[in-house]
């Protein structure tokens, strides 16, 4: 139980400095600025991990469930920065990608709070206090973030990528909020059909099929005709 709660929280902050590298990077941030955002999470992090043990377990359950609306907010910023960001550089070749990557680059309170609710219970099973833990995750997103950040960075293309980027994430939330409860009450009675020691058989399916999600992507924005 351990080694799976740990994979996930590590999957999740790999996600969490992935999204927050992309903003930077093809914003074209210098190294400064990418260095002042990964010292942002860094602080956010140790700072969640000192007052986690202080919150109610309702306070952040709460926070969980308001994650719907919390990504559904983020989601329209995102779309229509996106689009913002796209027709400025287009139309009179205004750059406005370092005024609009921070609804990439910004945390979800809602996504940190399960977070830092799943390093809680790592923590108790590990007999770890959570401010180490929340430390560690800090100091992982802080060491994770520059260097994706940099390698971004040499991505040829103007704005319009980070613009394209924004609305695909866009769509992707707003696909997840009309889609995620079904899809939760399916996986239930999926997992209740399929043994236990066939769930970890299911992980390479899924990985597949984003990869299938994604290669279609590319193709499309390639122009490749399928």
């Amino acid at each position: 139980m351990e080694v799976a709660i740990a994979v996930g929280v590590t999957v999740g902050l790999l996600i969490f400095a992935l999204k927050a590298s992309v903003g930077c990077g093809l914003a074209h941030l210098s190294f400064r600025e990418i260095m002042l955002v990964a010292s942002g999470y860094l602080l956010v992090a140790t700072g969640m991990g000192l007052v986690i043990n202080r919150l109610s377990i309702d306070l952040i359950a709460g926070m969980i469930r308001a994650g719907v609306a919390m990504h559904a907010i983020l989601a329209l910023c995102l779309i229509a920065l996106g689009v913002l960001t796209m027709r400025a550089w287009r139309c009179s070749g205004r750059d406005l990608s370092r005024k609009t990557f921070w609804a990439l680059s910004i945390p979800c309170p809602a996504c940190m709070a399960a977070t830092f609710l799943s390093c809680s219970v790592l923590a108790d099973l590990l007999r770890i206090s959570p401010a180490r833990i929340g430390t560690a995750v800090g100091v992982m997103l802080f060491i994770t973030i520059p260097p994706i950040s940099l390698l971004l960075k040499r991505i040829p293309g103007g704005p319009d990528i980070i613009g394209n980027v924004m609305m695909l994430l866009g769509g992707f939330y707003i696909i997840s909020i009309m889609l995620l409860p079904s899809y939760i009450q399916m996986q239930g009675v999926i997992l209740r059909c399929v043994p236990p020691e066939m769930h970890s058989e299911l992980v390479p399916a899924y990985l597949i099929l984003m990869m299938l999600i994604s290669l279609g992507y590319v193709i499309r924005k390639k122009g490749v005709a399928v």
